[in-house]
């Protein structure tokens, strides 16, 4: 089933509650195997969020897709980046083919890779991606806003149809990944509005500035915090975001509605994630962290959002890759969960949950 953001905005369109009984069932299933209480820690709690969200005793860890969402940034011509936007173009080609790191990672898990161009700044399609472009890439923050509000809306709708469309498929679980040169300048900007933070506390390194590039980068951010007031949310992505970030909040909320756990990349889909938190309330109970981005932001957003990252492998790639790395983790505990010895077999006496 498609929704609609004009619903969600509207208040006509809510995100349901996850079923907390069968989150404890799983819970009280995981202290019947033969282990300390609560000896997986984090991997328990995730394991049992991803069965209630799914509505499934036993978690459907295989039938999952990685969404790329890929665009184009304004804010480069700032000296933000290292690299020029046509670097986006090269590495969505490849992140379709599965050829970059997430998509020879995915692929070793069986897990499907899909690259969507929502933004790329580019006169035609490009091969082996899907062409869902709203427009080429957007525009210059320090001088317009980065898109209209119009366009932020249609590429957070894009978004949403996406994760409608990969329910209809069978998908039990949507990992998250963007690709986007400048993309981390736009995150930061918006980090500042939605948190009430500065340039020093939201920016950093990206994919691998020197001090003279992070300088720059920082007055960049500094300028783009001074210009605005009382923005909402989606004004904040519209006015400083990316296409992609857009429509990986729209995945983020049609996860919420069409009950399929979302797992999170690093900071930027965090920040995409903060954003739909804020517009469709309840976004974030769908919601599975994986890493602990380096960004310096990533810290704050984990705790806004109420996640607690289990890698801290202080990771910068994007495109997915600690998305796809944490359901190998997940994969791990699932089979503990269902196949370890449980106490009644075990000739150990059952612990109790004190």
């Amino acid at each position: 089933m498609n929704y609609s953001l004009r619903d969600v905005l509207d208040g006509k369109l809510k995100i349901e509650y996850i079923d907390t009984d069968l989150e404890k069932k799983i819970n009280s299933n995981w202290d019947r195997v033969s282990k300390p209480i609560n000896g997986f820690g984090e991997f328990e709690k995730l394991i049992a969020r991803i069965g209630s969200v799914q509505g499934l005793e036993i978690p459907d860890l295989e039938h999952n897709k990685l969404i790329v969402c890929c665009g184009d940034h304004g804010i480069v011509e700032e000296g933000v980046s290292q690299t020029g936007q046509e670097v986006t173009r090269l590495c969505a080609e490849n992140i379709g083919k599965g050829l970059t790191t997430a998509g020879v990672m995915a692929s070793s898990l069986g897990i499907d890779i899909t690259a969507v161009d929502v933004g790329i700044n580019y006169p035609g399609q490009i091969p082996g991606t899907v062409y869902k472009r709203i427009k080429n890439g957007t525009d210059n923050f320090l001088k317009k806003e980065a898109m209209s509000l119009d366009e932020c809306e249609k590429a957070i709708q894009t978004g949403m149809d996406l994760a409608s469309d990969a329910a209809l498929e069978g998908c039990k679980m949507i990992l998250v990944g963007e690709m986007g040169i400048g993309n981390t300048t736009s995150a930061a900007v918006m980090a500042g509005y939605l948190l009430d933070l500065k340039a020093d506390d939201v920016t950093g390194r990206g994919a691998g500035l020197d001090d003279k590039g992070l300088i720059r980068k920082k007055e960049v951010v500094e300028k783009a915090l001074s210009m605005y007031r009382n923005l909402s949310p989606v004004e904040v992505m519209s006015h400083f975001g990316g296409l992609e970030l857009a429509a990986m909040t729209g995945i983020i909320i049609g996860g919420g509605l069409n009950h399929i756990p979302i797992v999170l990349d690093g900071m930027l889909s965090m920040i995409s994630a903060l954003v739909a938190e804020k517009t469709a309330p309840g976004c974030r109970n769908y919601l599975i962290p994986s890493h602990k981005s380096k960004e310096p932001v990533a810290v704050r957003l984990s705790e806004v959002l109420g996640l607690n990252p289990v890698i801290d492998g202080r990771m910068a790639l994007g495109e997915g890759t600690g998305a796809v790395m944490m359901v190998s983790l997940l994969k791990m505990a699932e089979v503990a969960y269902t196949r370890a010895l449980k106490f009644g077999d075990s000739g150990v006496e059952q612990y109790k949950r004190f």
